[in-house]
């Protein structure tokens, strides 16, 4: 449905799931986020039988994990997983082109354009985001200084953009191939680099692309401090990360540090 949950709605989701025996799963796949659509409490009700649910929009142009519980009006024991996830033509197909007339179309909250993959095994899923045009271990984006002095490197701070990332997700990073792993902070904010683009757009001529819109604040976004770096020199900063599905994916950027 597309936001209007009215009573003919209501009248075909409890037939229709009066037919689903309770151990199956059920899945609702709808436009209009879960959470914003009216009347969502009678979703939630009609829902109340089943033991094994989720459900999957869009809309926002944007992606999110979300855990609906008593607080948003969910009654069930277990919280309500619902996923706002990315769209094919992230912003509309905003932003500069590449050199294939491609508009690079980066997300509100600084996720690259993509899809979702849904694995179903009986009342079990898995979720695994796809970006656009590349490989499938892009799950992330790091932000960090390109150089440093050795003086100021601990305390620096890290941020990283882990697409389909969660409040469910571990996100840790160390430096180089020996350093002490450590946990970073999930820490919703605006994406830097997207709001590094907005700023940049003033300075394009029309033709460069369509403006994107403005910057959004990101669920899945986590931050943490480099650890004293005495040796100059080129450093990997790896970060790896482990989502609600068990699925482990891992990323690294290089940084500059000089004496």
């Amino acid at each position: 449905y597309h936001g209007e949950f009215g009573e003919a709605q209501r009248t075909f989701l409890k037939n229709d799931l009066a037919l689903v025996p309770k151990d199956k799963l059920v899945v609702l796949s709808m436009h209009i986020p879960i959470q914003t659509v009216n009347d969502q409490e009678a979703v939630y009700d009609i829902l109340d039988d089943h033991p094994n649910h989720f459900s999957v929009s869009a809309h926002w142009h944007r992606q999110g994990h979300f855990f609906l519980g008593k607080e948003q009006g969910w009654k069930g024991v277990e919280e309500h997983h619902h996923l706002v996830h990315a769209t094919v033509c992230g912003s509309w197909w905003s932003g500069t082109k590449d050199e294939n007339g491609i508009p690079h179309t980066t997300m509100a909250d600084g996720a690259p354009n993509g899809y979702s993959i849904i694995t179903f095994d009986n009342n079990e899923y898995s979720i695994r985001f796809k970006a656009a045009r590349r490989p499938a271990n892009h799950q992330m984006n790091i932000y960090a200084p390109e150089m440093i002095k050795s003086a100021e490197a601990a305390g620096t701070q890290v941020v990283v953009n882990v697409f389909a990332g969660s409040e469910r997700s571990t996100v840790e990073m160390r430096v180089g191939d020996s350093g002490e792993w450590t946990k970073m902070v999930l820490t919703p904010m605006k994406d830097p680099y997207f709001v590094w683009l907005k700023e940049l757009e003033p300075l394009m001529p029309k033709e460069a692309g369509r403006k994107l819109p403005d910057a959004q604040e990101s669920t899945h976004i986590w931050t943490g401090n480099l650890p004293g770096i005495s040796e100059s020199g080129v450093h990997l900063i790896r970060v790896r990360t482990t989502d609600m599905f068990g699925q482990t994916y891992h990323e690294k950027r290089s940084i500059r540090v000089e004496n």
